[in-house]
Order: structure tokens, then C-alpha cells, then sequence
């Protein structure tokens, strides 16, 4: 097969893997971060949209700029479920046709449309088809139905999403690069594990053995995945991130942790998580202590382990440290390389096939797909 790893890295509108990301539903923002009245710009794909809130509560997302003069739509403002542009008062509906231009002669706005795009909100994310066509059903996970709460995230990242993605399905990484952290604590880096992995109807099943434990995850095609996450005050979690490119060098990972808390277990948890955000504010980004790092002005070693960002410097390191447009096929891959392996296949098998025309698979999740909580006995 032609392994044409280049394809993965370029995401803008066009691309093979731009296009490809563009047929499934992806994250965009936080929910609690789209406040109403308030568009804001956002870059996916190496491409720009404008979301907003409608008075109703929905988002909407539409294009960047108003055709008339070319302004931000993002500056403009919130009217119902319409965007003014802040110019001229260009009004636009939430699917792009133009139902106002004060200083115009009747008739001329119903000729004006912007492009515009399904949207939905789901476990405290808004999600966005940025595809052509009709959408594709929306996919949900039954990990989310249990008793408990979730907990959202996203960062900002500036390396690749397939590095991050790659990063995401290493399970030998952990007693690496983790060391001095919370797996640790759980006998994770005991023993170098024994790796596993399956294509399977949603994408892959990857699993390691350490002994008699077993931690089980999932690669859900093309870019998010579940697996099981474990922090002191959190217990264990279910760990839900999709890998969202901004530009072919940047990403945002999202992320919905289902936290097995209820009642005053939860407040509990979630005064720690305040907290820990508070103590986040009097520290340097986790990106500049990365580039530190890779700079050598300190090393990797120094960052205290109980640092709240000390899992993500550690992965940054590894993805940033790899450089921005290193050659795949140069890879020298080994056994333990073999679930990285798969995802490339996979990746490869369909970005041949959209540049061929051939039918791709279409990825199917069941309702039971769960993780192991923890690393279990068999």
C-alpha cells in the first residue's frame, strides 16, 4: 500500500484529510465558553467560522465574514437567532441567508446567503458538521448514561493532531515518558506491557497486559478516542478526547471525562478542580515550560510532580520534540510500535480510497463500548 504519511499532516480545505475529517462531526468550543450575544471567531481545518449563541440558547455556525464589505462577522452582533454585521447591518439567519440590509433597495438580501452549518450540542461540547451534504447521525457513548458527572476541558497544542492522535494509541509511552506521575501510582509502569490491538467496527481496540492487569481503550475513527483515566481526587474516569486540527501545525484537544462522582463526592471534586485551576493561573503556560524544555534551558525532570499540567508537558515534549514536518517513512517502527502502526493503515486505507473514489468504511459505534475502570485482573 502507498503510504503516503504526508496526507495526515495537511487538514485545510481540500486536503485528503481535511476532507475526511470534514464528513464526521467534530468539536469546536466549550459550551460554557459560547456566551450569548457574544459571536466569537474560530479557526478548524485550517479554515474560519463565526459561532454564536442564539437568543433561544442554540449555537449557529456560519461563515467568517459579511460578503458586503468583508468584516468579521464575529464582531458583530447577536439579534434573536440572527448575526448583524457590525459595518452596515448586514443581518444574516442561522442558515446563512441574508433577511436584512437597513440602506439596501427591497428584494437584493434574499439574493446574499453566507455559508452555514448544522450544529449540536452534546455533553458540555458544540459540535459542528463542516462537511458537504447531509450530516451523518450524530454519535453518543452509553459511558456518559451512568451515575456521575462530566467534566470538560480543551487545550490549545501546537503540534500536529495526528502526532497527538499517534501519541494517544502508545500505550508503551507511559513508562517513559510518564514517569514521576499518577500512573505511576496505579502500577501502570511496573512492567513494560505486552500491546494488542484489533480493527474493529468503530476503529480499534487497543489493549496491554502488565502482568495479570489488563487496561483496555478504544480508537474511535478518525480522531477521537475512549479509554480510562485515573487522578487522586478523580478516582477513575472514563476519558473522552477528540484530536481537533486548527491548522496542519496546531490542534485543540477536547475533552468530556465521565467522573463516577455523585453528591458530596462530586462538590468535593469539583472544589479540588477549582482549586487546581486557580494554581494553574500562577504557573507559565504548560507550552512555554515545553519549549524550555526542548530548548534545554531546563529539563523534563524538573517540572514538580505534582505540576496540575505535568501529564500534558510530558506528552508535549514527546510530540513537540518529534519537530513539525519530520518524515514519516523515515520511522524506524518496531513491535511496539504496532498499534501506531494500525492507526496509519486505517488512516491510509481510507484517505486511498477518498483520493480513488472507493467507497470508505462507515464506522459504526455500539452501545455497549466501554473501557476497562482501571487496569483490571482478568
Amino acid at each position: 500500500m502507498d503510504e503516503r504519511y504526508e496526507d495526515f499532516m495537511s487538514v485545510g480545505p481540500g486536503s485528503l484529510a481535511g476532507r475526511y475529517l470534514r464528513m464526521f462531526w467534530q468539536p469546536v468550543c466549550l459550551s460554557e465558553n459560547l456566551r450569548p450575544g457574544r459571536p466569537m471567531p474560530i479557526r478548524v481545518f485550517a479554515d474560519d467560522f463565526t459561532l454564536y449563541r442564539g437568543a433561544s440558547g442554540a449555537p449557529h455556525l456560519v461563515g467568517p465574514r459579511c460578503p458586503h464589505r468583508g468584516v468579521v462577522l464575529s464582531a458583530g452582533r447577536v439579534v434573536g437567532e440572527d448575526i448583524e454585521c457590525f459595518y452596515h447591518g448586514w443581518t444574516f439567519d442561522s442558515c446563512g441567508q441574508c433577511v436584512r440590509q437597513p440602506a439596501e433597495n427591497p428584494g437584493f438580501a434574499e439574493k446574499v446567503t453566507i455559508p452555514a452549518y448544522p450544529t449540536r450540542e452534546y455533553q458540555g461540547l458544540v459540535f459542528a458538521y463542516l462537511g458537504e451534504g447531509e450530516a451523518p447521525q450524530f454519535p453518543t457513548l452509553s459511558v456518559f448514561e451512568d451515575e456521575g458527572f462530566v467534566e470538560n476541558r480543551e487545550s490549545y497544542r501546537p503540534w500536529p493532531f495526528f502526532t497527538q492522535l499517534e501519541n494517544s494509541v502508545d500505550e508503551t509511552h507511559f513508562n517513559f515518558t510518564h514517569r514521576r506521575t499518577k500512573f505511576d501510582d496505579i502500577g501502570m509502569n511496573d512492567e513494560v506491557p505486552e500491546i494488542h490491538c484489533e480493527e474493529m467496527p468503530y476503529g480499534m481496540l487497543r489493549m496491554a497486559r502488565r502482568g495479570n492487569a489488563v487496561r483496555k481503550g478504544h480508537l474511535l475513527m478518525p480522531n477521537w478516542s475512549l479509554s480510562s483515566n485515573y487522578e487522586h481526587d478523580k478516582g477513575w474516569a472514563n476519558h473522552v478526547v477528540w484530536r481537533v486540527p486548527v491548522d496542519d501545525a496546531t490542534h485543540t484537544s477536547f475533552m468530556a471525562d465521565f467522573v463516577y462522582k455523585t453528591g458530596a463526592e462530586a462538590e468535593a471534586y469539583k472544589r479540588a478542580i477549582a482549586a487546581k485551576r486557580e494554581r494553574r493561573k500562577s504557573l507559565e503556560p504548560a507550552v512555554e515550560t515545553i519549549r524550555r524544555i526542548l530548548s534545554g534551558e531546563i529539563h523534563a525532570d524538573d517540572v514538580p510532580a505534582d505540576h496540575p499540567d505535568i501529564v500534558t508537558i510530558q506528552d508535549g515534549v514527546s510530540c513537540m520534540g518529534q519537530g513539525l514536518q519530520r518524515a514519516r517513512g523515515e520511522d524506524l517502527m518496531a513491535a511496539s510500535d504496532r498499534q501506531v502502526a494500525m492507526l496509519r493503515r486505517l488512516w491510509n486505507r481510507e484517505l486511498g480510497a477518498l483520493r480513488e473514489g472507493r467507497p470508505l468504511t462507515q464506522w459504526r459505534i455500539p452501545d455497549d463500548l466501554a473501557t476497562t475502570k482501571g487496569v483490571e485482573g482478568e
